[in-house]
Order: C-alpha cells, then sequence, then structure tokens
C-alpha cells in the first residue's frame, strides 16, 4: 500500500471530501485526487503539511503502514485540531466572491450596452409605419 492509499483512507475516517481535505493542507484542488487516479507520490511538502495539520495521524503509519492510524492527543492538541480551517481560507473566500462579483458586473454592463443598441417598441412601431407611408 502507498502513502497516497493511506492518505485516502485517513480521509474517509475523518469524513472529509477531498477537496475539503486538499484546501485544509493548503495543496492545489485536485491534488490528492490526481496523484491517486495516477498512483503518484506525494510531495514530501505536501506530507509535512498533512501531519502538521493533522497531529492524531500517525506518521509512522502513514510514511510506513506500520502502528496505529492515529496517535493519542492532549486535551489542548484536540482542541487545535479541531479548529475551523484558518482565516486566510475566509479571506480567499472573499476574494473569489469578488472576483466574480466584478466579473458579472462587468459582463452585465456589457449585455446593457448591447441592449442599448436594440431599437426600441416605439422605434420599430414609426419604422413600420414609414414604410407602409412608402407602400
Amino acid at each position: 500500500m502507498k502513502i497516497i492509499d493511506r492518505i485516502l483512507i485517513f480521509i474517509r475516517h475523518k469524513n472529509l471530501s477531498m477537496r475539503a481535505f486538499d484546501k485544509s493542507i493548503n495543496a492545489g484542488s485536485g491534488y490528492i485526487s490526481k496523484q491517486n487516479k495516477s498512483k503518484a507520490s506525494v510531495g514530501s511538502d505536501v506530507i509535512e503539511r498533512i501531519l502538521y495539520r493533522y497531529p492524531d495521524l500517525n506518521a509512522l503509519w502513514l510514511l510506513k503502514g506500520e502502528g496505529e492510524m492515529l496517535v493519542r492527543l492532549t486535551e489542548e492538541e484536540r482542541k487545535e485540531d479541531s479548529k475551523e480551517p484558518s482565516e486566510i481560507y475566509s479571506l480567499l473566500d472573499k476574494m473569489i466572491d469578488d472576483k466574480i462579483e466584478s466579473a458579472m458586473k462587468r459582463h452585465t454592463k456589457a449585455l446593457l450596452d448591447k441592449l442599448d443598441s436594440f431599437p426600441t417598441m416605439e422605434d420599430i412601431r414609426r419604422e413600420i409605419e414609414k414604410s407602409q407611408k412608402n407602400a
């Protein structure tokens, strides 16, 4: 069994999606899924982030498959582990929302500008009357 397989077991144990896990360890979206599909190695920097973010994960089990998956945490470590994702995720979400809102405003303005160039019903009525008089 490879490290990626043990990571997937741990993710299921934590009842997380791969996306949520990627986010929690500050990995690119789809990182764990991609590594799993290709059965590729997981970088040492990612392993470090996993072990830092999840102190209850037994490093020896993760790396070699030896021992139990989880280690016992002190009460203080358990509180630290159960904290919500850091404030940076909230800031990133806000930045993404702001980008989406800005893009929507630009697209809405472009559509409204195009609509301004379309004739109104009154313009169409006048054009019809004009063509009827000339006929």
